[in-house]
């Protein structure tokens, strides 16, 4: 992912929200899905909607008289990007993040099994990688 720019907590929500449903959305829709948490009229989340695109987050299909926007960059990868960008700002390194992260009270034996797992697949990904 090549945007660095950060978002808010509302673009974060839609963000989400469009993640998790897995179709275009229009606006109206967004509005609804959020209406527990925000009280946006739509133009307030068409701004929202021009600022996600302009920031390279989002596209929509303009086919029909009601744009359906859709997200272009993965959750996954707006995960890595703010990870990275949250070490390079604090001047950590990823192992020290997760040993922050690890000695913490607020982390379970489960996650704990979790992160154990996953740095074991990684860790076998990049030895396969080697040998072939």
């Amino acid at each position: 992912m090549e945007n660095n720019e950060r978002l808010s907590d509302a673009e974060i929500a839609i963000m989400n929200l469009l993640w998790e449903t897995k179709k275009p959305m229009k606006v109206s829709e967004i509005v609804k899905s959020l209406a527990d948490t925000y009280s946006w009229k739509t133009q307030t989340a068409h701004v929202l909607m021009s600022r996600l695109s302009a920031k390279g987050y989002v596209d929509a299909d303009r086919s029909g008289y009601y744009h359906k926007f859709f997200p272009i960059v993965s959750k996954e990868e707006y995960l890595v990007s703010e990870s990275v960008q949250l070490c390079d700002r604090v001047g950590r390194s990823v192992p020290s993040m997760v040993a922050t992260l690890i000695s913490s009270d607020g982390i379970s034996e489960s996650e704990l099994d979790e992160l154990t797992r996953l740095l074991e697949a990684k860790k076998q990904e990049l030895s396969e990688k080697k040998e072939g």
